[in-house]
């Protein structure tokens, strides 16, 4: 991993949530309220997979609840 005083390149941001920044060294971080996942690339791309799948599930199990007769309950809250 690099030094945090390299400049880095901001990725993409949203206001209020965090950024996505990529260092001169190649190291991908992740900033999301006060926390920062540092990670390579070959991660980082495993991750944003990992994330696309869990949207995936979401939307089946949204999908099934709205298929489902009588059914008031969320299964995607806790």
């Amino acid at each position: 991993m690099c030094d945090e005083m390299i400049e880095q390149q901001t990725l993409a941001s949203a206001p209020g949530l965090g950024s996505i920044t990529l260092c001169r060294c190649g190291t991908i971080s992740l900033h999301v309220g006060g926390i920062s996942v540092r990670m390579e690339l070959s991660a980082f791309l495993q991750t944003g997979q990992m994330y696309v799948a869990a949207m995936a599930s979401l939307e089946q199990q949204a999908q099934a609840l709205q298929a489902a007769p009588g059914k008031n309950q969320s299964r995607l809250t806790h």
